[in-house]
């Protein structure tokens, strides 16, 4: 990064208020998410970390701004007009979140923890053009949730890290390429987790005691980890004594 922008970048990732997050995160993540920053979500349970991740982001927005959102891929990427365009103005706090290329997105587990689904966009099949998809989000909405089909090419990771820090929006990657883009500055992983409800060939499955690990820039030492329900038989976050 040149010498000449690290000044501004400074003041674009620190200013603002964070993105929040559920209470049974804050352990881990004092104060939420930095606005423009990217977060990478590692291990077995990555996919309940990002229900999660929405589920917080959305439920603390106020719940003002109108009705579902319009939107379509049409020519370079997705065009947002009604709620969520009006909501562009506000950056990185809006409480609208994108999930981008995860069709197998828990819409009902994210409402389970809390998510306001009046406030997801879903874009389950961007194929190649998921980079504009999300260029196009990251200016509109609190957090974008990204499973990238491909290892994204240098060009891809500058554009849309430099447009996320930009507009304040909260960049969260998961799957393989995740491990492949430079920048991120914070790292979730599920390292170890355990099933409860089943016993010898019967029962049904009651929660997931969870250990989660922040590390990174935004997560500073030796980083944190906390034990949690994700979720716990009610489907909620919470944290496991």
């Amino acid at each position: 990064m040149p010498p000449h922008a690290l000044p501004r970048d400074t003041l674009v990732r620190a200013g603002g208020p964070r993105v929040p997050v559920l209470p049974a995160l804050r352990t881990l993540l004092p104060g939420g998410l930095r606005p423009g920053s990217v977060v990478g979500l590692d291990g077995a349970g990555a996919a309940s970390l990002g229900v999660a991740l929405v589920a917080g982001a959305s439920a603390e927005a106020s719940v003002g701004s109108g009705g579902a959102p319009v939107g379509s891929a049409e020519g370079t990427g997705v065009h947002l007009n009604g709620a969520a365009g009006d909501a562009a103005a506000d950056g990185g706090t809006n409480g609208w979140c994108a999930v981008v290329g995860m069709p197998e997105f828990g819409v009902l587990a994210a409402c389970g923890m809390g998510a306001d689904p009046r406030r997801l966009l879903l874009v389950d099949d961007p194929a190649e053009r998921w980079p504009d998809v999300v260029a196009a989000l990251v200016e509109a909405v609190s957090l974008v949730l990204v499973r990238p089909p491909e290892r994204p090419a240098p060009p891809v990771v500058r554009r849309l890290t430099a447009l996320a820090r930009k507009h304040g929006s909260v960049l969260t990657l998961t799957g393989p390429a995740m491990a492949a883009w430079p920048g991120v500055r914070l790292r979730l992983a599920v390292t170890e987790s355990h099933w409860e409800g089943l016993g010898d060939g019967h029962g049904v499955l009651g929660g997931r005691r969870a250990l989660v690990v922040a590390q990174g820039h935004d997560a500073p030492g030796a980083g944190r980890r906390e034990w949690l329900w994700l979720p716990d038989a009610a489907g909620r976050v919470a944290p496991a004594e």
